[in-house]
């Protein structure tokens, strides 16, 4: 989880910003085998789908990586990555990874 040191409107990228304060986010995932063409050959390729929820269950925020981008704990990995993407939006707010 996410938590803001105040409740906030946050931006969400660089023109979009919740429509209410939020103090606390979540970040979930959820994996999955794909595919991807390798010198003009389908090869399977795992992937990783993200997503930061407000408290109301909305998605603000969502990314897709291949699996292979990780090596350790995905989720606490997935929250870093989106509390170092939320604090370049919002450089007055404090965000803290509590897992």
């Amino acid at each position: 989880m996410i938590k803001l040191n105040t409740p906030s409107f946050i931006f969400t990228s660089e023109d979009t910003q919740t429509s209410s304060k939020v103090e606390l986010l979540t970040v979930n995932y959820t994996n999955y085998l794909g595919s991807k063409i390798v010198d003009e050959i389908n090869v399977p390729q795992g992937y990783i789908q993200s997503f930061v929820y407000n408290e109301t269950g909305n998605s603000i925020l969502s990314d897709l990586q291949e699996a292979e981008a990780f090596t350790g704990n995905i989720l606490n990995d997935l929250t870093n990555q989106y509390i170092a993407i939320l604090q370049t939006l919002n450089p007055s707010i404090t965000f803290t990874n509590t897992l």
